[in-house]
């Protein structure tokens, strides 16, 4: 009898799924940014890591590793252990970067596990308010008329091969012309640049143009999202203004490397819904601009992921962009 009542118990604790499964987290996670502090994607990056530490009951701390366009971090993750201790937060510079760089050092579907979109701030189309083109049909034409005499328009970037340049190549390739690329140290850089008159025009994700835009400085065009922008609803997308125009956001999201445990993705998922469900969360992620997208399970999201390696991988071969 004793025998049997101890054999039951052992039983009940070998099923029982707090006991079968370890806790996790049981340390401090470490969120890799491909980007300096004080950027636009670590101001998210902080947001999202200071809900999740208090919801998952250990610090989440944020890794600035900005250098080589998002190589280095992207990097760091994918040879980090699959532990759920070492994540991404990005998403589009990390696949993008796999086009654009002939060896990345990584490769974005086979070295990642996708677990969660939260966020996205398509790219805006914005010209000088006493530019001549009231729409993006008409710095289309003048594209292709200023290229024909010798003079192609000019359009700053945060860099090459972010999403504001292979948005600006492809609305040149679509015209059927080209115009002059002159790429930043950063999207701000960018924006200031055609404040002062440096170039035509430039493209910038929302949270970083809306300011000159509700000023009055800037013109906005067109955004690059599939939809229009709840902070600009009388803007365009890329799609109705140009046929054919491609979606091109910038979207930040948690991965982390490939192999990572079931119970820590799912984790991770749900309280990311779970912090969603908070206005102040939502209003701090959204605030300049911004979308949020949640994906609605980890595999959803993987998808997504796939889709955008393919429709980056098109974007770089179509417009010619390449870092060497």
């Amino acid at each position: 009898m004793r025998r049997r009542t101890v054999l039951g118990a052992m039983a009940s604790a070998l099923a029982s799924p707090a006991l079968a499964q370890p806790r996790w987290p049981d340390r401090p996670i470490r969120l890799v940014v491909p980007f300096v502090a004080g950027s636009s994607t670590d101001l998210i990056a902080r947001i999202v890591a200071a809900r999740l530490s208090e919801l998952l009951g250990e610090r989440m701390v944020v890794d600035n590793r900005a250098g080589a366009g998002g190589l280095i971090a992207a990097q760091t993750v994918a040879r980090a252990a699959p532990d759920g201790l070492t994540l991404y937060f990005g998403g589009s510079t990390l696949i993008g970067n796999a086009s654009l760089h002939r060896d990345p050092g990584y490769d974005p579907v086979a070295d990642f596990t996708p677990i969660v979109n939260i966020v996205e701030n398509p790219a805006l189309l914005v010209v000088k308010r006493d530019a001549p083109w009231r729409d993006a049909a008409a710095l289309a034409a003048a594209m292709r008329e200023r290229a024909a005499a010798g003079r192609p328009l000019t359009y700053g970037s945060g860099g090459v091969g972010t999403p504001a340049h292979l948005a600006a190549a492809a609305l040149a390739t679509l015209a059927g012309t080209q115009a002059l690329h002159v790429p930043y140290r950063g999207a701000n850089q960018a924006v200031l640049a055609l404040e002062q008159g440096e170039v035509d025009f430039t493209y910038a994700i929302i949270g970083i143009a809306l300011p000159q835009v509700r000023a009055g400085n800037f013109r906005p065009l067109m955004v690059t999202g599939a939809r229009r922008a709840s902070s600009l609803p009388e803007v365009p997308t890329f799609g109705e203004a140009i046929a054919d125009g491609p979606v091109v956001t910038t979207w930040s999201a948690l991965s982390g490397p490939a192999g990572l445990p079931a119970h820590a993705v799912a984790t991770l998922h749900q309280a990311v819904h779970r912090a969603a469900r908070d206005a102040p969360f939502v209003e701090a992620l959204t605030r300049d601009g911004g979308e949020m997208v949640l994906s609605e399970s980890p595999q959803a999201f993987a998808a997504f992921w796939r889709d955008q390696r393919r429709v980056l991988s098109e974007l770089v071969t179509m417009t010619g962009a390449r870092v060497e």
